[in-house]
């Protein structure tokens, strides 16, 4: 006897239920291959079913190859090959091969403030843009990104970073690492790439996926080191002027200028421009990017509405020098757009509306007091051995120097095993210095007081542990 708990829904054939359970089973291996079926009416009746509901569901699996029908003799399984199980488990206990950890404080996360989202400013302008727009929200849009979006952000970019660029120069893409991907076509394979150290780790992952060369250029107080830039040999360099990360450092006026007469040196020289949290300054006025400065086209800026608005609105954009941008358009023209109309249609008027600064305002209220909240933890807690904090001026993290004989990774593990997630200084180099050994790295966006306390408090065991 075979018999399952089918489940009625409205709209829906009752042997929908039956045919996916059976095939379930055979899948699965409960049935295996060559089992007999109980016949239509027996099946029937112990699921209290109909003999037109066993049929329907027998004669779609015979259809699809599950089952098959032999005269005289009844349904067997077919011989269909059973999907793997995990060891020692039932199929129904059977977990996802990928699973995000849980943590009860993740310092390593860097979100967003998704309690703050504007829910009803952006609902608002979602249901505008139904309104207002039919057939421009179902054709192929521009490639490039729509034009509507390109001259909210050219507007927003030269009140905010100083740059003043033709929206025709700006791409919009899915993402960062989409627009990576579509830039490191404009240029030859033998190109050389180089990447700040420490640094975002992303970037030469994201060169490495495409088999590209890489090197690291060390870091110095002002910035990026020219020296080591030079003594590299390197064609394209990415920096972060702004504020650095994870370092938190500014580029002053000077190292800016040095990099600018750097790629000025060669036609194909060229520097990458992450702009990433420029929009959080809090003591001070914002420093204009290193693009508004660009007087000969050598600066790709690129920048997201990841950390400013959501990570799940999937629009990011590049500003290209006039001459890449000719080279972009010869050969990426017939790429469709990866991001969908409706949201950069609502995202366009979210910025003209002047939802999207007010919204600024308030986060950059939040993070900021957030990050004082965070100092506030650490400076209360004895059991730290803090030498030095910095950052708090900007950006969403601070730097904590440890005068411990703890090496980086087990202060890792032992606030793991506590239920708190830390990075250190050393994760972001690619080559190890020492310098830049026992000092923790914690993002503190989206953690509430309560639970950066309990988390400094676990911190603090740590050391005692020692």
């Amino acid at each position: 006897m075979i018999k399952y708990e089918l489940e009625k829904r409205p709209g829906r054939p009752l042997y929908e239920s039956l045919y996916e359970a059976l095939r379930r089973d055979i899948l699965s291996g409960r049935l295996a291959a060559g089992t007999r079926l109980p016949p239509k009416r027996e099946m029937a009746s112990d699921n209290d079913i109909s003999l037109t509901t066993v049929i329907n569901a027998y004669q779609q699996l015979i259809m699809e190859g599950y089952i098959i029908n032999e005269e005289r003799r009844g349904y067997f399984v077919a011989g269909i090959k059973a999907m793997p199980k995990m060891p020692g488990r039932r199929p129904e206990e059977e977990k996802e091969y990928y699973q995000e950890e849980e943590w009860f404080a993740d310092f390593c996360a860097n979100n967003t403030l998704y309690r703050y989202f504007p829910f009803t400013a952006w609902k608002k302008v979602v249901r505008e843009v139904l309104s207002d727009y039919e057939m421009e929200l179902v054709v192929r849009g521009n490639p490039f990104g729509l034009e509507a979006l390109r001259e909210q952000i050219a507007d927003y970019l030269y009140r905010a970073r100083g740059i003043s660029v033709s929206p025709a120069c700006i791409i919009i893409g899915a993402g960062i690492e989409y627009l990576y991907a579509r830039l490191i076509t404009l240029f030859p394979p033998a190109t050389i790439y180089a990447v700040e150290n420490p640094g975002y780790l992303k970037i030469p992952q994201i060169y490495a996926s495409y088999h590209l060369r890489w090197k690291e250029i060390e870091m110095e107080e002002g910035g990026i080191s020219m020296e080591d830039l030079r003594v590299k040999d390197v064609v394209i360099t990415h920096v972060s002027p702004d504020h650095h990360y994870p370092l938190g450092t500014i580029m002053p006026a000077d190292r800016r200028q040095e990099l600018l007469a750097w790629a000025e040196e060669y036609e194909e020289r060229y520097i990458i421009e992450d702009d990433y949290d420029c929009e959080f300054r809090y003591n001070s006025k914002p420093i204009p990017a290193l693009k508004s400065l660009d007087a000969h086209g050598k600066v790709i800026y690129m920048n997201t509405f990841s950390k400013t608005v959501s990570p799940a609105l999937r629009i990011s954009y590049m500003v290209l020098p006039e001459q890449l941008l000719k080279r972009y358009i010869s050969r990426m023209h017939f790429f469709t757009n990866s991001t969908s109309s409706l949201e950069q249609y609502a995202l366009a008027r979210f910025i003209g509306n002047g939802h999207f600064e007010r919204h600024l305002n308030k986060i950059r209220k939040y993070y900021r007091q957030e990050g004082e909240q965070l100092l506030r933890a650490l400076r209360a807690n004895d059991s730290i051995p803090i030498q030095s904090i910095s950052g708090g001026d900007s950006g969403t993290h601070l730097l904590v120097k440890l005068n411990t004989e703890l090496n980086d990774r087990d202060v890792k593990r032992r606030a793991a095993a506590l239920g708190v997630n830390i990075s250190c200084l050393s994760d972001f180099c690619i080559r190890a210095n020492r310098k830049y050994d026992h000092t923790l790295v914690l993002n503190y966006s989206d953690l509430d007081e309560e639970t950066q306390r309990e988390a400094i408090r676990r911190i603090g065991t740590v050391f005692r542990q020692a």
